[in-house]
C-alpha cells in the first residue's frame, strides 16, 4: 500500500470519529451558533478576584468563542548535511488559534503558523572591476536600458557582488483543524481536553552556493591590434525544495487555575505523508570590459549563460510531536496576556538541501530522510479561553 492511500485511510477514520456523533443523534449539531453562548459582551471588565477565587474549576473553564495570538521566537535546527549539523539558528513567526467549546463540552479548535526564517548565510563582499558607475551617480533614477546587475549597489554605493553561502534558509507553515473534549476536573481542579485532528504542514529550503571568477580574453577589430580584456563570471548553484505534509494528528491539553494564573500543557503527536519537490537551478552572470583596469567600461553583459534547471520529487513518510507549556495572567474578564515555550520535532521524511560550497557532493543533495528541530518562546494574548 502506498503511503498516499494510507494517509488518505487515515484521514478517513478521523472524519468517521469526528463526525459519528451526528449519526447517532439528530439533535447534535457540530458547529456552534454564533449567539449559543449568549456572552454579555464585557470582555475587558474588571476581574473580581474574590469571586474568580470562589468558581468551581469547571466554571472557571470558560465555553463559547475563544481565540489567541501568539508571537514566536524559534530556534531552527541546520540541515544534516552541513558541517554544523549541531547549530541552530532562530526566527520569528506567528501563531493563531481560534475555536469554540460548548456547553456539553464538546468543541472545535483550529491553528494557524508561520515562520518566515531562518535565512543565514556565509556573506563575502566582491569588489568588481569598475567599481562605481558613474551613469548611476550622475542619474540617481539609474538607467532603465542597462542591466540591474551593472548598476551600482542601493546600499554599498559600488559596483559590488555580496556572495552568499547559505547555512540555514528555510521557512515553516502549518494548518490543523480539531475536534476537542473537555473532561471532568480531577481532584485539585485540573482539566483535561483529548483532540484528534487534521493537519497540513509545508517546510521549504533553500541551499545557495555562489561564485565569483575572472579570466582573460581579448577583443580583435580587423586591421588593428587586439586589445586585452577581462571577464567576470558570478555563478549561483541554488537548491530549492519543498516539503508538502499531510495527515493526522492526536494530543489533549491539560490546564489548571491559581488565582489569576492558568497553567497549561499541550502535547500532539502526529503522522503525515510528505510529497518532496526538489528544484536545483544554475544561473551564470557574465561580465566583459574593454581593458584589465579598474577604470575598464563594460563592452556587454549576459544573464543566464550556461542556465541548468532540473526537477525531482520524491514521498517519504513524516512523524513527530509538537509540546507546550504556558501560563496566562488573567487581565481582564476574558482578556489574557501568556507566554510558554514549545518544541516541534519532525523526526524524519524531511528534505532539505545540501551547499555545493562546503564540500557536498550530489549524493547529499538527494538526502531526502532529514530530520528538524524547532524549540523557542512564544508571548501573545487569548480572549475567552
Amino acid at each position: 500500500m502506498s503511503l498516499l492511500n494510507l494517509a488518505w485511510r487515515f484521514i478517513a477514520a478521523v472524519t468517521c470519529i469526528v463526525t459519528a456523533p451526528v449519526v447517532v443523534a439528530d439533535t447534535f449539531h457540530p458547529f456552534a451558533d454564533p449567539m449559543e453562548f449568549d456572552p454579555d459582551w464585557q470582555f475587558f471588565a474588571p476581574v473580581d478576584v474574590e469571586d474568580l477565587m470562589e468558581l468551581s474549576p469547571r466554571k472557571r473553564a470558560n465555553v463559547g468563542w475563544f481565540g489567541a495570538y501568539d508571537r514566536t521566537y524559534m530556534w531552527v535546527s541546520r540541515p544534516e548535511t552541513e558541517q554544523s549539523a549541531s547549530n541552530g539558528d532562530f526566527a520569528w513567526g506567528n501563531r493563531v488559534d481560534l475555536g469554540f467549546m460548548r456547553e456539553d463540552r464538546g468543541g472545535w479548535l483550529v491553528n494557524f503558523r508561520k515562520i518566515g526564517g531562518p535565512n543565514v548565510y556565509d556573506r563575502v563582499y566582491q569588489e568588481r572591476i569598475n567599481r562605481v558607475n558613474l551613469d548611476d551617480e550622475n542619474d540617481p533614477i539609474g538607467d532603465p536600458v542597462r542591466p540591474p546587475m551593472d548598476g551600482n549597489d542601493q546600499q554599498l554605493g559600488t559596483r559590488a557582488y555580496i556572495l552568499g553561502d547559505s547555512l540555514n534558509v528555510g521557512g515553516l507553515t502549518n494548518f490543523e483543524i480539531n475536534k476537542t473534549w473537555r473532561r471532568e476536573p480531577y481532584r485539585y481542579g485540573g482539566i483535561l481536553e483529548p483532540m484528534v485532528g487534521f493537519k497540513y504542514s509545508t517546510f521549504n529550503d533553500l541551499a545557495m552556493n555562489q561564485t565569483y571568477s575572472r579570466s582573460l580574453g581579448s577583443i580583435i577589430t580587423p586591421g588593428a591590434v587586439s586589445t586585452e580584456t577581462l571577464l567576470e563570471t558570478l555563478v549561483s548553484h541554488e537548491t530549492r525544495t519543498k516539503n508538502q505534509m499531510v495527515g493526522g494528528q492526536l494530543g489533549a491539553r491539560y490546564f489548571t487555575h491559581y488565582q489569576r494564573w492558568t497553567v497549561s500543557g499541550e502535547f500532539r503527536g502526529f503522522a503525515m505523508s510528505n510529497f518532496q519537490h526538489n528544484e536545483y537551478l544554475q544561473r551564470v552572470e557574465q561580465t566583459e570590459y574593454d581593458g584589465v583596469g579598474l577604470d575598464s567600461a563594460v563592452v556587454a553583459t549576459g544573464i543566464g549563460a550556461g542556465r541548468t534547471l532540473v526537477h525531482t520529487s520524491n514521498q517519504e513518510f513524516v512523524f513527530g510531536f509538537e509540546a507546550r507549556a504556558e501560563a496566562a495572567y488573567q487581565v481582564t474578564k476574558y482578556f489574557k496576556v501568556r507566554g510558554g515555550i514549545d518544541v516541534i520535532n519532525f523526526a524524519q521524511g524531511i528534505w532539505r538541501g545540501a551547499n555545493p560550497g562546503f564540500g557536498n557532493g550530489s549524493n547529499a543533495t538527494q538526502q531526502h530522510n532529514q530530520d528538524v528541530q524547532l524549540a523557542g518562546f512564544t508571548f501573545g494574548l487569548e480572549l475567552n479561553r
